[in-house]
């Protein structure tokens, strides 16, 4: 079951999630809105960016970057949580490449891949709304809460740092070239499989999200 907004207030005053800060402007109708944390690393620049001194960092064009939440997390192992960029974000051309969900019992900050799939750059601004969670109520509480190598995580790592320093920068040409690649190839299936519009570019993103997941990088997600 989702939770709707007065169904997270009160999981948040029993206890039951915690969100650290916790903001009531943040909640939606049946989610809340995480914001962007005060690190973040580009595969680009090879650095680690203060986004709480600079105030923001500029994602080129086929770049791809790692950034933490500004808040911290606890579910309890009653509840799970999902999440996805926000429509803004999205239509600005990011892609998230992170884990299916939060798991029951999990604890810390979210650690968040970025690719930028369109051909301008991108402002990610500290404190900007960038992802949105949806809790869901599990009928029965996990017998395994989430004990992993990502528990209590609340800074970037030297393993997240690690996978950006050691992942290749694609340049606009590069990103243009593999991405006209895959049109022509999702096409030539399109005409020999007839597949609709809709899932026809869901292919070409999701093969792109794949090239870019699966050649450089295990990305670290709770």
């Amino acid at each position: 079951m989702v939770l709707t907004d007065d169904e997270i207030r009160a999981a948040c005053l029993e206890g039951l999630i915690s969100i650290d800060p916790f903001a009531d402007s943040q909640i939606e109708p049946a989610s809340y809105d995480l914001r962007v944390g005060p690190k973040a690393a580009a595969s680009s620049t090879k650095k680690i960016t203060n986004l709480e001194e600079a105030g923001f960092l500029l994602v080129s064009p086929g770049d791809f970057v790692i950034v933490s939440t500004y808040e911290s997390m606890r579910l309890d192992a009653s509840h799970v949580g999902r999440f996805g960029l926000t429509s803004k974000h999205a239509r600005s051309g990011l892609i998230a490449t992170v884990g299916p969900q939060i798991d029951p019992g999990y604890h810390g900050r979210l650690t968040i891949g970025l690719t930028n799939l369109s051909t301008k750059p991108v402002t990610l601004s500290y404190k900007d709304t960038f992802l949105t969670v949806e809790f869901h109520r599990l009928e029965t509480p996990s017998s395994k809460p989430y004990s992993g190598k990502y528990q209590d995580r609340f800074e970037l790592a030297p393993d997240d740092i690690e996978a950006v320093m050691e992942r290749e920068y694609m340049s606009q040409t590069e990103m243009m070239q593999t991405l006209q690649t895959l049109v022509s190839t999702v096409d030539a299936l399109r005409q020999v499989v007839n597949i609709r519009f809709p899932i026809y570019i869901a292919l070409i993103l999701g093969v792109y999200a794949a090239i870019q997941f699966f050649g450089g990088l295990t990305m670290p997600s709770p």
